[in-house]
């Protein structure tokens, strides 16, 4: 994910206003749309139920940004444990590791628990800072929708992140059995929640545009595709550094998410 973001950089969610430090060369929204409040948009189209409930956003927001504390937190503490380990004491490194990292062969020795801790935990500042700044604005922009309750979001982002180690686990699995070896790769990361949440915010609204580089509109569900063709692209690649199969399945669960829990909800004409 780090590389699709380096080529088009972040998102900017449509629904609030650019601040003047962000760079123009981000993704920006069509002015129309910017003139919108957040409650014009969401109540231009659909029937009133107990759904559209814009107070429900503080709430949602108050669980996004309690996530990303956590990733951030997780990354210092481990930072920590890294300076000590570089000291002599990697005792408190290794156990980090094998708690909050995805392994095959953990798992296979009964270390379940790393299916969800490793969905906060990040080794590189590079990796934290973009996953969150991703997950800041399509997190914000999904925060925003009257049909996100603070459950939904949580649901989605939890359990996102659980199918995206799930199929992980699976896709090296497949590799691991063709290649007749011991798997020594570990997987980490919130790349596979935040395209869950990537995925229902596009269901929701799809033709919401943001503009790449700030110059090439594209619809919402266009980008969400354009990530899916990525890591599908690079699914059996033994090259790669990026678990592609976490990604999708962190995609796929927010699909089946919005189809199970949220479809029908017209709560946007965009």
């Amino acid at each position: 994910m780090a590389t699709l973001l380096r080529l088009t950089r972040t998102l900017r969610s449509p629904l609030r206003p650019l601040s003047p430090k962000v760079p123009s060369q981000f993704f920006s929204p069509s002015p129309l749309r910017s003139s919108l409040s957040r409650r014009q948009l969401w109540t231009n189209q659909g029937p009133s139920s107990r759904y559209f409930n814009a107070s429900n956003e503080p709430a949602n927001l108050k669980v996004l940004y309690a996530l990303m504390g956590v990733n951030v937190a997780i990354f210092g503490y481990g930072q920590y444990l890294f300076t000590a380990a570089q000291q002599g004491h990697v005792k408190g490194w290794i156990n980090f590791n094998r708690n909050m990292t995805l392994n095959l062969e953990d798992f296979k020795n009964g270390r379940w628990w790393p299916l969800l801790t490793s969905c906060f935990t990040h080794t590189n500042l590079m990796h934290l800072g973009s996953n969150m700044l991703s997950v800041y604005f399509l997190g914000g922009m999904l925060a925003a929708s009257p049909a996100i309750t603070p459950v939904h979001f949580l649901t989605i982002a939890v359990g996102s992140g659980l199918a995206g180690s799930a199929l992980y686990l699976a896709n090296r699995y497949r590799q691991v059995k063709e290649r007749g070896t011991r798997d020594y790769t570990r997987g980490l990361g919130f790349s596979g929640a935040f395209m869950g949440i990537s995925s229902v915010a596009a269901c929701l609204m799809p033709r919401m545009k943001v503009a790449i580089w700030g110059i090439v509109p594209i619809p919402l569900w266009g980008l969400v595709v354009a990530y899916a063709a990525y890591d599908g692209y690079y699914l059996s690649s033994t090259d790669t550094r990026v678990a592609h199969a976490g990604h999708l399945g962190g995609l796929a669960f927010g699909i089946v998410y919005y189809l199970a829990r949220l479809r029908g909800l017209k709560v946007s004409r965009w």
